[in-house]
């Protein structure tokens, strides 16, 4: 079976472009969607997705007034290419804090937090519609 170039299996990249192109691409803050409401933020595709605002509440609950403002929603957990068991991780300082307090982990580096399936359907769970996994090559 022969394969044009567009649709070849074997292109890695271009499969993982595929794959995020549903990821968020305007991002607002924590803070900017308590004061000025909503519950939706675009895609890379132009698709409006929408979440439930339980999900904001629940952030504004955990979250200090520094971190309402720093923290965009929704959140991204992305694959992590350096770990040899093909591991999830979280980047970000205030990323980082926030899912330590809610997952009730302790971390050992301020900026970066391995993230495990388990942890990954808490978040679901707890925040739904407010973590997004991207796949990097």
């Amino acid at each position: 079976m022969t394969y044009g170039i567009e649709d070849d299996p074997r292109d890695i990249t271009r499969m993982l472009a595929g794959m995020n192109s549903n990821m968020p691409v305007k991002r607002r803050s924590l803070m900017d969607y308590i004061e000025n409401g909503g519950d939706t933020y675009e895609t890379k595709s132009g698709e409006t997705c929408k979440f439930e605002h339980a999900g904001i509440d629940y952030l504004a609950g955990v979250c200090t007034e520094q971190e309402k403002l720093l923290l965009k929603l929704p959140i991204f957990i992305s694959t992590d290419p350096n770990s040899e068991y093909g591991g999830w991780k979280v980047d970000g300082r205030t990323e980082v804090a926030v899912l330590s307090r809610i997952l009730g982990r302790r971390v050992h580096s301020e900026d970066r937090m391995a993230v495990y399936y388990a942890d990954i359907a808490e978040l679901k769970k707890v925040i739904p519609g407010l973590v997004f996994t991207v796949f990097l090559p």
